[in-house]
C-alpha cells in the first residue's frame, strides 16, 4: 500500500469517527442536559451559564419522589406500561398468524386481500380516527384499556414485516412437520414462530415505541384521569398554564423518556438482526 493510499485511508476514517462523534453528541446533549436540569437544586437557572453536569443528586430523587407521589404519574405509568405490552402481545399473535397464512399457504382472493392490507399503510392515521372512535364509542370501550389496546392490534406494517421473513421459510420443512404429524398449529408455534424470532423481537420494539409515545388515540378515547397514559400526563406538565417550573417539568418528561429509552439499549442488537437476517438460520 502506497503513503498516499495510505493517507487517503487515514483521511477517511479520521471523517467518518468525527462525523459519528458529531452526530452522538447532538443526539445524546438534549437527553443529558435534561438529566442536568433534573439534579440541580431548585432555583438554578437553567438558561443563563448551563451546566455540563448534574450539581445535586438528592435534589433530582426528590423531584422524581414528589411526582410519583403526589401526581398521578404513576398509575399513568401503570396504564402506559399494560397499554404497551397488552398492544405487543395482540400485534405478535394476530400478526403472526396472519403473516403465516399469508406467506406460506394459499387461498382465494390471497393476492387482492394482501394488497388492500397493504395499501392501509398509505392512508394517513387522522382519516381513520373518527370511524374508529365511533366504533370505539358503541361498543361501550371509552375510559377503557381495550377501547386503547384492540384498535392498534392490526397491524399492517407487522403483517408486512413477518411476511416477508415467513416467505423465506422452506416448504420442505413444513412438508416435513406435515409428515411427522404437526398439526396447522403445531406447524405455526414449533416451526414458523422459531424460525422469525428476530422479525418478531423486533416487531416488539418498535411497536413498543410506537405505542409508549402515542398521544393523539389516548387523548380522544380516555377523558377521565384515572384512565391517563404518561403521554397525557406529561401533555399536562408542559401545558403553557400548568404553572411548574422547568425543572419539574423537565422531571416529567426525563420519567417519560427513561422506559423507552432503556427498551431500546436493551434490545438495540435485536433490530439490526431482524432487519440484517432471513427469516432462516444457516
Amino acid at each position: 500500500m502506497t503513503s498516499a493510499a495510505a493517507a487517503r485511508i487515514s483521511v477517511w476514517t479520521v471523517l467518518k469517527w468525527a462525523i459519528a462523534i458529531a452526530i452522538a453528541v447532538i443526539t445524546i446533549f438534549p437527553i443529558w442536559w435534561m438529566i442536568n436540569v433534573v439534579f440541580s437544586l431548585p432555583g438554578e437557572p437553567v438558561a443563563i451559564n448551563p451546566r455540563l453536569w448534574p450539581t445535586s443528586l438528592s435534589a433530582g430523587l426528590e423531584k422524581i419522589e414528589m411526582i410519583f407521589t403526589q401526581t398521578g404519574y404513576l398509575r399513568a405509568y401503570g396504564i402506559s406500561l399494560a397499554y404497551a405490552l397488552l398492544t405487543i402481545l395482540g400485534v405478535l399473535f394476530i400478526g403472526s398468524l396472519a403473516a403465516f397464512e399469508f406467506a406460506l399457504f394459499d387461498f382465494p382472493a390471497k393476492g387482492p386481500i394482501f394488497g388492500i392490507v397493504m395499501l392501509s399503510l398509505m392512508v394517513p392515521t387522522a382519516v381513520t380516527i373518527i370511524p374508529t372512535y365511533l366504533l370505539t364509542s358503541n361498543l361501550g370501550w371509552l375510559n377503557s384499556l381495550q377501547g386503547l389496546v384492540v384498535p392498534g392490534l392490526a397491524s399492517a406494517f407487522g403483517l408486512f414485516m413477518l411476511v416477508q421473513f415467513m416467505r423465506a421459510i422452506p416448504k420442505d420443512m413444513i412438508e416435513a412437520a406435515r409428515l411427522d404429524g404437526a398439526g396447522h398449529f403445531q406447524i405455526y408455534w414449533h416451526v414458523a414462530l422459531p424460525l422469525c424470532r428476530n422479525a418478531l423481537v423486533t416487531l416488539a420494539i418498535l411497536t413498543f415505541m410506537q405505542t409508549w409515545g402515542n398521544y393523539m388515540w389516548p387523548l380522544i378515547v380516555t377523558t377521565s384521569p384515572e384512565m391517563y397514559t404518561v403521554g397525557q400526563v406529561v401533555g399536562m406538565f408542559n401545558a403553557p398554564l400548568s404553572h411548574q417550573t422547568v425543572d419539574v417539568v423537565m422531571t416529567a418528561n426525563l420519567l417519560a423518556a427513561v422506559p423507552p429509552l432503556l427498551f431500546f439499549l436493551i434490545f438495540q442488537r435485536k433490530i439490526v438482526e431482524g432487519i440484517a437476517m432471513s427469516g432462516t438460520k444457516g
